[in-house]
């Protein structure tokens, strides 16, 4: 299930479907305008809130945390309600830290390295290289909607697909839902958006 898929990635809507996009015309265009602004973000902070929808679930359970981002390679990914999560990726070390207590060797699990990068690339706009993914480029009057198709058959059976909602006046992403199946999925709700804001290191190395 992909809600335990990502408790292993981050140990290392009504929902979107319901709203109308149509098929850009010029995706390079966009690809550009979204490229040059993760391009300028040098940091990110945000609310989020999460909600993790399952065959497994009679209804959706849900969760708020808080998120910044630093250039180069710097992610709090903090989990405030209900459960208290932590986890610090700075460079190629990433810490965590689960009601209190901090868990050892996450580092080490394969797993992770590979959705640290995957993170990464979400956040500081690689992504749109295409190299791990295909991309299709939908709008509507608000939004930016791209749908992420990995090309690697290994991690296409955990993630279907992966859609970033971009607003269009600013570019700053609104919300992420990583979908295993039309069943399973994990959607991500992004509030309270401030961009190029200096942030202390210490965020990514101190719980």
């Amino acid at each position: 299930m992909i809600k335990y898929l990502f408790i292993l990635l981050f140990f290392c809507s009504n929902s979107v479907v319901a709203q109308n996009f149509s098929k850009v015309e010029n995706p390079t265009a966009v690809k550009a305008k979204i490229n040059s602004k993760a391009k300028s973000t040098t940091s990110i902070s945000a609310n989020f809130s999460e909600e993790v929808h399952s065959s497994m679930f009679n209804k959706a359970k849900k969760a708020t945390g808080k998120l910044n981002y630093k250039k180069a390679n710097k992610i709090r990914w903090e989990h405030i309600n209900p459960k208290k999560q932590i986890i610090l990726i700075d460079g190629t070390k990433v810490q965590m830290k689960e009601n209190g207590k901090v868990v050892n060797n996450v580092a080490s699990n394969r797993i992770v390295k590979k959705v640290q990068s995957l993170m990464m690339q979400l956040f500081n706009g690689d992504f749109l290289n295409e190299k791990e993914f295909r991309i299709s480029y939908f709008y509507n009057s608000a939004s930016y909607k791209l749908v992420l198709k990995p090309k690697s058959s290994k991690m296409a059976k955990y993630i279907s697909s992966i859609e970033m909602i971009f607003n269009k006046k600013t570019l700053a992403l609104s919300q992420m839902n990583m979908i295993e199946t039309e069943d399973d999925r994990v959607e991500y709700k992004f509030s309270s958006i401030i961009m190029n804001k200096p942030i202390s290191d210490s965020k990514f190395k101190q719980f």
